[in-house]
């Protein structure tokens, strides 16, 4: 949350106050006129702030410019301060820069909501509240959307949910305040909220057609599915000709896995728009889930026809000529991706294709032209990069490039984690250890890694004390994991402690019923005297997972 720097603010300044504001860049050239007629000690925090960036010394660099600004006139060194605070995650420090940058321009909008969202995420929700109200009331319309999107991006939910409610509360007679909360209530997962706030909103609006929908999806999350979807077909029928609408409803039917009336809800759409490029794309999609791929291509053919989504009718053409094993086809396809979130995964399947015919050199080359074209994103590309190879059983290979990313990203806590994961599969769990260590000296609040550490010593070292100590850790950080609680389950068995090892398996197992999972649940009833029960959950799993290795050793082990 912290890290998300400054660009929803900016927009909000965009969109409330009609002002053109560009992120900061550091006052350089402009502000050394001014700094050499301010002393040396302006100059001097300056200098040690531009210094500390180049060398990367983000927090050094944070309170040189903080202090710059207390000395200087200048409020676009202010803002630049404040910017650097803020993304650093200085909340305290970010607030009192932002002060000394209203106190230099008192009407900059954009200054004005650093300190609104400041005040939300320090716990001060009347200053907030009074903050965004002195917004609301300088801009002509309704902007409580805008607001709840900024919340939600910006804050927490104990932050940020309680500046809107009592923004709400403060107008409860409108139904876009009701309808804004709703929307912010349901980003932040509290779907009982959204739905009683969007239900506000229709009462009051009864033609609020987004509300209903936000209503139906929240209910949907609160398990109630037949009631959503009742509320959106009968909201359709009453609007046939309503494409939002129907679209909505099939979206609904999809998330519902009621994919045969999604289908035919999206067909009914594209017969009052056959090029309408929303039902198209999701038409294409069922498709390509039924391994339709003749009518997967059809379909996003004429999505690409449309001008619509062009980037991701590329790509998913790609898919189904893939899928297909018409290769070149695929190929041609994903090299069209010249953007978008679906360019990473156009070059990773490209990448695929070449390993499945056998072109390691290329596969490679792919990925690395990649990365010199994104270098940002170059940790993702080479742990992709590594799944492919062990995907096709080439550990070597795989290691190979995720050692290539720590060179190129060094003491990268992801590419340590997938590394640590590879060795222990690859059967070198003391390098696993080495890397899920030098992890959580990094973050050591890493539950995953906690886990992962605590899991791997009590595979292979024995140390089943501290292996439980780790996983213990873990499971406070995320005490409805299954992973973990298998984890946990598991270190129990080896400990001897069975009963304690079945509440935690069969836990993990009715959570998700996962074949490595069952092998252990299946250990243990076994070992614990439950050979019935045993012998049903291993043969429950094996028609599930007919191929895999735990369920078939501890097969032929058990029920030879």
């Amino acid at each position: 949350m912290k890290n998300s720097f400054h660009s929803a603010l900016v927009c909000a300044a965009l969109v409330l106050a009609g002002c053109a504001m560009h992120p900061a860049q550091p006052p350089t050239n402009h502000a050394s006129g001014e700094i050499s007629s301010l002393g040396q000690a302006l100059t001097f925090h300056v200098f040690m702030g531009e210094l500390a960036l180049q060398r990367g010394a983000a927090q050094i660099a944070v309170h040189q410019y903080a202090d710059a600004a207390q000395l200087s006139q200048d409020p676009a060194l202010a803002q630049f301060a404040t910017l650097l605070a803020y993304s650093s995650g200085d909340d305290p420090l970010a607030m009192q820069v932002t002060h000394r940058w209203l106190q230099l321009a008192p009407g900059d909008a954009a200054a004005r909501h650093y300190q609104a969202v400041l005040n939300a995420r320090l716990g001060n929700t009347d200053a907030a509240v009074a903050e965004f109200k002195k917004l609301l009331a300088d801009t002509a319309g309704e902007n409580l959307q805008l607001i709840a999107s900024l919340l939600g991006q910006e804050t927490s939910v104990n932050q940020g949910l309680p500046v809107m409610q009592k923004l709400v509360a403060d107008d409860p007679g409108s139904a876009q305040a009701h309808f804004a909360l709703a929307q912010l209530a349901m980003h932040f997962n509290q779907p009982r909220m959204a739905a009683d706030e969007a239900r506000r909103a229709l009462e009051l609006q009864p033609r609020l057609d987004q509300a209903a929908v936000l209503e139906a999806h929240a209910l949907l999350a609160l398990g109630n599915s037949k009631k959503a979807l009742q509320l959106l077909k009968t909201r359709t029928l009453a609007q046939p000709s309503n494409t939002s609408l129907r679209l909505a409803y099939a979206a609904l039917l999809v998330g519902s896995q009621q994919l045969p009336l999604a289908q035919a809800e999206f067909d009914a759409v594209l017969r009052q728009d056959p090029n309408q490029p929303d039902a198209l794309y999701s038409l294409g999609l069922l498709a390509l889930q039924g391994n339709a791929l003749r009518a997967a291509a059809d379909y996003f053919t004429r999505l690409l026809k449309t001008g619509q989504r062009e980037n991701e009718a590329r790509f998913f053409l790609g898919d189904s000529y893939e899928l297909s094993r018409h290769y070149d086809q695929a190929l041609h396809w994903y090299r069209q991706v010249n953007g978008g979130s679906q360019w990473l995964a156009a070059q990773i399947s490209i990448a695929r294709i070449f390993l499945l015919q056998r072109d390691m050199g290329n596969a490679r080359k792919t990925v690395d032209d990649a990365v010199i074209l994104d270098p940002d994103a170059g940790v993702q590309l080479r742990i992709a990069e590594s799944e492919l190879f062990s995907d096709h059983g080439d550990n070597d290979t795989a290691l190979v490039v995720l050692n290539q990313g720590l060179l190129e990203n060094p003491g990268n806590t992801d590419l340590l984690y997938t590394r640590a994961l590879l060795r222990d599969s690859s059967g070198d769990p003391e390098s696993a250890e080495s890397d899920l260590r030098e992890v959580l000296s990094r973050e050591p609040d890493d539950a995953d890694a906690l886990n992962a550490l605590g899991y791997v010593m009590t595979e292979h070292s024995g140390n089943y004390l501290e292996a439980r100590a780790y996983i213990t850790r873990a499971l406070k950080l995320k005490p409805d994991d299954p992973a973990i609680i298998d984890s946990m389950g598991w270190v129990e068995f080896r400990l001897g402690n069975y009963p304690q090892a079945l509440d935690y398996l069969r836990k993990s197992y009715a959570k998700t019923p996962d074949p490595e999972v069952a092998a252990h649940l299946t250990e243990t009833l076994w070992a614990s005297g439950n050979k019935q029960e045993a012998h049903q959950i291993w043969s429950g799993a094996m028609q599930q997972h007919p191929g895999n290795a735990a369920l078939i050793k501890i097969g032929e082990r058990l029920f030879p």
